[in-house]
């Protein structure tokens, strides 16, 4: 395969999954999230529904295959990581932006994800109990509903700054 070849595959998987992933941060962040704030108890279960979804697994991978495709364009362009290549601020606001996703991806996996799935096994528990939740459950639900929302803001900061970054690279001196 040629090197051009090899570039815009991964250019064009880095784009396509990284507008993907951007896009759905945003969106859940700035739309989904106060809708759910305003709906009361009605939000948890949409929240429980959405977790079961394919969402949070889509979400994931292509957040990983951005970051993978990311770091591979990198290499590439760095000749191999080499030193004297990141010495140029057009190299520099690559990597802050390669960094901001990576820490993104990091809080997401390690804060959110974890939470997600608590969620789900409070929601199956619920569910074989065949009544509203006990008021453990309830309180649990909201703290875990509080740690995605809060996180999910700082999620979306950093793939802000990700983008950002993307972006403008090129026209950095």
């Amino acid at each position: 395969m040629s090197d051009q070849t090899y570039v815009l595959i991964l250019r064009l998987l880095h784009i396509v999954f990284g507008t993907f992933w951007a896009g759905s941060v945003f969106f859940f962040t700035f739309f989904l999230i106060p809708t759910l704030k305003a709906s009361g108890p009605e939000g948890g279960k949409f929240m429980q529904n959405l977790g079961r979804s394919g969402y949070p697994i889509a979400a994931m991978v292509s957040a990983i295959i951005t970051i993978v495709a990311g770091f591979l364009l990198i290499w590439k362009l760095s000749d191999g990581f080499q030193p004297m290549w990141f010495h140029s601020w057009y190299s520099r606001t690559l990597t802050i932006g390669a960094g901001m996703a990576f820490i993104a991806f990091i809080i997401g996996f390690t804060i959110n994800r974890p939470a997600a799935a608590r969620i789900n096994k409070i929601g199956q528990d619920v569910a074989r109990q065949g009544g509203p939740p006990t008021p453990e459950q309830q309180d649990e639900l909201m703290i875990l509903r509080k740690r995605i929302f809060s996180a999910s803001k700082w999620i979306a900061a950093l793939v802000g700054i990700a983008v950002i970054g993307m972006s403008i690279f090129r026209y950095v001196q």
